[in-house]
C-alpha cells in the first residue's frame, strides 16, 4: 500500500453534478386486441394506446370507427393465446371501449409504454467524460457505464477487502451490503456497520469498488449490487506482516468470499511459503485473487521480472493472482507503477482516482464522509475486482479461472502508447494484456461443463442433479425414473459442481400424488407446489389411494406447500357454519351473492358442505356478484 493521496474534500462542500445515463434496456413486445363499437362520446382530447385480443380471427372491422394506427401483432406465431391480438390508439377511455366492444374480445388493456428503467447516475463525482480527471474518469475509461446496461452486479457476490479495514459508517458506504469480517491485528471480529479503518486506505479502495450509486452524493462504485467483507490485516500506518495477509486469505475463503481484493504489495513484501500456500488454498476453492503491482520510488517504476514483489507474483506457476498495474486517462503508465512480463496481467485506472476516505492524509485526523483523489496501483485493483464481479453476476456459473481468462483475453492492448514508459524503453509485453475492457468481457457467455436444465451426476457421490436457476437440485430415483428416464445424464466430478448452491429436490410430474410414510396427509404436485388434499375432495375427484407414492421426508419437506387442492371445476362449496356459497373456477373459490346465484341458475346444483377449517385452506378469489 504505497498510494499517493493527492487531495481531499468533505462531501458537504462539493458542488453537485448530475449526469444521466440510460441503463438496463429491456427488449419488450407490446400487444393489443379489438372488438365491435357503438356510438361513443369522446372522453379525452388525446390518444391512448390499447391492446386487445379479438374473439373472431381475421376481422378487426369493429375497431375501425374507434381506433387509429391498428397493428396486428404476433404475426406468424402459432400459439393460440397470441392469435388475433392487435394494438391501436384511441381517444376513448378503456371503460367506453369495453362497452362498445362487449362480447367481441377476450381481453382489452391499456398498452403501457416501457422504457429504460429510469435510473440515472446522479452521484456528483460521476461523469460520462473519460477525460475529466476531477471526476470518475476511470469508470468511463474501463467501460463500466456501458457494462451497466447488462448488469449492475449481484449482492450474492462477496468481495473480501484485505486492507486497513473499511469505514462502513461513511455516507457513501453505509447503505451497501456487508458480511461480518475480522481484524487480524486485534484478533477480533468486525461487525456489520462498524468502522474498522484507522488509516483510510481500505475505505479508499472500497469506494472504487462499491460506493452507493445513484444516491445523489459522492461517487458511484463499479458494482451497484455487491457485498463487501472487511478484513483488517494492515495497521494504522498501512503496514502488516505476510502471515496476517495469509491468514486473511484463508479466512475469506472459508467464510464465502468469491473475490479477494489485495491492494497491497511493495518493497519488503517478499515471498513467503505461508502466503503462497494461502493463495493456492483460495485458488483451489474457486476464489479469484487480484493484487497490485506496487508503486516504486524510482522515476519509472520497477521491473517485477527482476525484482518480484508479493502477493502479485505469488502465482505458484499457475497464474493464481491477477496482477494489476496502473494507467492514466490516456492509457499511459504513470511513473510510479511497477511493470513486468511475469506478474502483471492487465492494467487499470490508477492515477488521480476520486474515492471515499475517512482520514485526512496530511493531519492524520479523522475526516468522516470525505472524498480524496489518490494515485497508485492499489486503486487499479478494485476496478479489476469490480469487473470480475460483474462477469460473475451475468454468468454465475463461471469459475475463477474462466473469469480470469475472460478479463485477460478481452483487455485492450496499449503497448503502442507506452514506448518509453518502462525505464526509458518500450513497455511492450510488460503491461500484460493491456487495459481492462469491461463491456467486451460481458459480450458472450462463458463456456461451462453444464447448462441450464442439464441432468448431471456427481461421479464421486453418485447423486444426480438438475441444473436450474443457478442451483444444483437433487433428483430422487423416483423422479429420475418418472420424469427423466429418456434423458442423458452428464458425469462430472465434485469440483465441477462445488460452485453451485444446492436447491430443493426436483418435483415429480404435475398431478402426482404423494405422502410421507406414517403420515396420513396426501398431496398433489401442482406447478412446483405440494397441495394438501382433504378427504372430501379426494373422493369427489375420484382419486385412487393405489396411485399415492410414499417418498422420503427430506424430499417432500424441500417442496413448498400451497393451498388445499380445490374441489372439481364448477363445484359449489360452503362452510357448515356459514351461509356464503363459493363457486370453484380455475381451482379458486369465488364467493357469490344471492343475485348471481339465482341469475346463473346455480341454485339448481348441489352444494358441497365442508368444515370451516377446510374452507379456510382453499385459495380464494374475487367475488362474483350480479
Amino acid at each position: 500500500m504505497e498510494d499517493d493521496i493527492l487531495g481531499m474534500s468533505n462531501s458537504k462542500t462539493k458542488t453537485i453534478f448530475v449526469q444521466a445515463i440510460a441503463w438496463l434496456i429491456l427488449p419488450v413486445f407490446l400487444v393489443m386486441a379489438c372488438p365491435a363499437p357503438r356510438a361513443l362520446a369522446v372522453t379525452s382530447d388525446f390518444s391512448r394506446s390499447y391492446i386487445v385480443k379479438l374473439n373472431s380471427p381475421g376481422n378487426f372491422s369493429e375497431l375501425l370507427p374507434i381506433a387509429q394506427n391498428i397493428n396486428h401483432r404476433f404475426l406468424g406465431m402459432q400459439a393460440e393465446e397470441f392469435k388475433n391480438i392487435y394494438t391501436f390508439d384511441s381517444n376513448y377511455s378503456i371503460a367506453d371501449l369495453k362497452i362498445a366492444l362487449n362480447g367481441h374480445f377476450n381481453y382489452l388493456q391499456t398498452n403501457r409504454t416501457l422504457q429504460t428503467a429510469g435510473v440515472v447516475v446522479n452521484d456528483p463525482g460521476f461523469s460520462s467524460n473519460g477525460q475529466d480527471i476531477d471526476k470518475q474518469w476511470g469508470l468511463i475509461k474501463s467501460g463500466f457505464d456501458n457494462a451497466w446496461n447488462k448488469t449492475v452486479g449481484d449482492k450474492r457476490n462477496i468481495v473480501a477487502v484485505i486492507d486497513t479495514g473499511i469505514d462502513q459508517t461513511h455516507e457513501d458506504l453505509k447503505n451497501i451490503f456487508y458480511v461480518p469480517g475480522f481484524d487480524f491485528i486485534s484478533k477480533q471480529g468486525l461487525s456489520v456497520g462498524s468502522n474498522s479503518d484507522d488509516n483510510g486506505h481500505g475505505t479508499l479502495v472500497s469506494g472504487v469498488l462499491g460506493a452507493a450509486a445513484n444516491n445523489g452524493i459522492g461517487i458511484a462504485g463499479t458494482n451497484w449490487q455487491i457485498t463487501l467483507m472487511p478484513l483488517k490485516a494492515l495497521d494504522s500506518s498501512g503496514k502488516g506482516d505476510v502471515v496476517a495477509i495469509a491468514e486473511a486469505i484463508v479466512w475469506a475463503t472459508d467464510h464465502g468470499a468469491q473475490f479477494i481484493n489485495l491492494s497491497i504489495g511493495g518493497i519488503g513484501f517478499g515471498h513467503d511459503t505461508a502466503l503462497a500456500n494461502a493463495v493456492s488454498y483460495a485458488f483451489a476453492r474457486n476464489v479469484l485473487l487480484v493484487a497490485a503491482a506496487g508503486n516504486d520510488s524510482s522515476a519509472t517504476g520497477s521491473n517485477l521480472d527482476q525484482s518480484p514483489i508479493f502477493p502479485i507474483c505469488d502465482d505458484n506457476n499457475f497464474n493464481m493472482v491477477i496482477g494489476v498495474a496502473a494507467i492514466d486517462k490516456d492509457d499511459i503508465k504513470p511513473e510510479f507503477s511497477n511493470y513486468g512480463r511475469n506478474c502483471v496481467d492487465v492494467v487499470a485506472p490508477g492515477k488521480r482516482i476520486l474515492s471515499t476516505i475517512n482520514f485526512d492524509p496530511l493531519s492524520k485526523k479523522s475526516a468522516p464522509n470525505s472524498y480524496a483523489y489518490a494515485s497508485g496501483t492499489s486503486l487499479g485493483v478494485p476496478f479489476v475486482v469490480g469487473q470480475a464481479a460483474l462477469i460473475k453476476a451475468l454468468y454465475p456459473f463461471a469459475t475463477n479461472v474462466q473469469i480470469r481468462d475472460r478479463i485477460i483475453s478481452t483487455a485492450e492492448q496499449i503497448d503502442n502508447l507506452n514506448l518509453t514508459q518502462c525505464a526509458g524503453v518500450s513497455c511492450r509485453g510488460l503491461l500484460g494484456a493491456g487495459r481492462i475492457n469491461v463491456p467486451k468481457s460481458l459480450e458472450t457467455a462463458i463456456a461451462q461443463n453444464f447448462s441450464e436444465g442439464d441432468l448431471v451426476k456427481d461421479q464421486n457421490t453418485g447423486a444426480v442433479y438438475q441444473i436450474l436457476g443457478g442451483q444444483k437440485r437433487l433428483v430422487s430415483p423416483f423422479v429420475l425414473n418418472q420424469k427423466f428416464s429418456d434423458r442423458p445424464v452428464k458425469i462430472l466430478n465434485s469440483n465441477d459442481l462445488s460452485t453451485l448452491p444446492s436447491g430443493s429436490y426436483i418435483t415429480p410430474i404435475d398431478g402426482t400424488l404423494i405422502k410421507l410414510d406414517n403420515e396420513p396427509t396426501v398431496y398433489i404436485l401442482d406447478n412446483g407446489l405440494k397441495l394438501p388434499i382433504t378427504y372430501q375432495v379426494f373422493m369427489q375427484r375420484k382419486l385412487s389411494f393405489a396411485q399415492v407414492n410414499t417418498l422420503s421426508y427430506s424430499e417432500v419437506n424441500s417442496w413448498q406447500t400451497g393451498s388445499f387442492y380445490s374441489p372439481a371445476e364448477g363445484t359449489l362449496v360452503k362452510s357448515t357454519q356459514n351461509k356464503t356459497v363459493y363457486w370453484v373456477i380455475g381451482q379458486t373459490l369465488h364467493p357469490i351473492n344471492y343475485g348471481f346465484y339465482i341469475d346463473r341458475g346455480l341454485n339448481l346444483f348441489p352444494v358441497l358442505a365442508v368444515s370451516k377449517t377446510d374452507l379456510n385452506g382453499f385459495a380464494k378469489g374475487e367475488a362474483y356478484i350480479r
